[in-house]
């Protein structure tokens, strides 16, 4: 396991715009919580109802049929006629939609999945009046989707993430600072100190403040240009975290501290001075990664939220120069909580 160190978590007093970052952060998610909790676990009951969930996967199913026929002119217009310019799926999902209609029930609970993450069928499915097929399922399928849309409209992040129903000029920015649970939180805020205090003593708080909303905007537009928006909303501040994490592994050859642990004996742990385009492999390749694995309208990682996040970083670095002397504090031992825990591998 390795782990950035830096320069450990600065006081509010060495860094009070990442703390003040921190605060809104955790303010928000401790006000909305309760409607959180209330409306995720029911949510979460609806996505566990196989019936609803399999009804859901068929019709979308039906859907991306119909709309394959009205592109070569075969059949009714029953599907709204500006689906057949939005709904484009990937070709992995036409083949799972063709083995939920021969009755696959695995395809049929899958492409329901997906189907509850692409906005334009969420839209096709709210609006549209008849549907073939089983009236008895399809009617408790309706039911399910209001009460679905209620949940949604009450959820905090459905309110303020990023979504094909919610895409304002106010949700590109109020998504950063939802979480979608308590460890989503943890690992954001975490490494938003660590990183955010560290380049907030090199480069000043004005330079951590735009960082931060700046990279997240990226992130977003990298997100719904690559990714298209969903259903599902987009939320957190993993974009702004990304982007400190490219402002800092900007330096390629600077040498920063990680602690690095493998096993539990004298010489296996400590903290080693490495190189900072380790930070690259360790937190941004992954990303791309899983980018290219991810199977679309399946992954809940916004990988590539996470990428144009970090590139803005990059580009940021260079309008916000860091100031004289700051790395060289650190590299000399003078200040900073990863300077004296050198000592810890010794």
């Amino acid at each position: 396991m390795i782990f950035p160190l830096l320069r450990g978590l600065l006081w509010f007093h060495r860094a009070p715009m990442t703390w003040l970052l921190v605060a809104v952060n955790i303010g928000v998610f401790a006000w909305t919580y309760p409607a959180y909790e209330m409306a995720d676990e029911n949510i979460q009951e609806l996505v566990e109802d196989s019936d609803f969930v399999h009804t859901h996967g068929m019709l979308y199913a039906m859907a991306l049929s119909e709309v394959a026929d009205q592109q070569q002119g075969v059949g009714e217009a029953r599907t709204p006629a500006t689906a057949t310019q939005v709904l484009h799926p990937h070709r992995s999902v036409l083949q799972l939609a063709e083995r939920a209609r021969r009755g696959d029930p695995v395809a049929r609970r899958y492409l329901g999945i997906i189907a509850l993450r692409d906005g334009e069928f969420m839209k096709v499915a709210k609006t549209r009046l008849t549907w073939p097929g089983d009236q008895v399922a399809i009617e408790a399928w309706r039911e399910q989707l209001a009460r679905l849309v209620t949940l949604q409209e009450r959820h905090p992040s459905f309110r303020l993430g990023l979504s094909a129903e919610r895409h304002g000029p106010l949700a590109w920015f109020s998504y950063q600072i939802a979480h979608s649970g308590g460890l989503h939180l943890f690992w954001n805020m975490l490494f938003l100190l660590l990183f955010g205090t560290f380049v907030e003593n090199g480069r000043g708080s004005r330079a951590v403040f735009c960082i931060t909303w700046v990279g997240g905007l990226a992130g977003a537009l990298a997100y719904v240009a690559i990714s298209g928006l969903s259903a599902s909303p987009l939320v957190g501040a993993s974009a702004a975290v990304s982007a400190l994490i490219g402002v800092v592994a900007g330096h390629f050859r600077r040498r920063l501290p990680f602690v690095y642990w493998l096993l539990p004996f004298r010489g296996y742990y400590g903290v080693a001075w490495l190189p900072a385009w380790i930070l690259v492999p360790v937190f941004l390749l992954p990303d791309l990664s899983g980018w290219l694995a991810s199977q679309p309208g399946i992954s809940q990682v916004a990988y590539t939220a996470h990428l144009g996040g970090a590139l803005a970083g990059y580009l940021l670095s260079f309008v916000f120069p860091e100031r004289s002397g700051a790395y060289s504090e650190l590299a000399e031992s003078l200040t900073g909580t990863a300077a004296s825990s050198s000592r810890w591998a010794a």
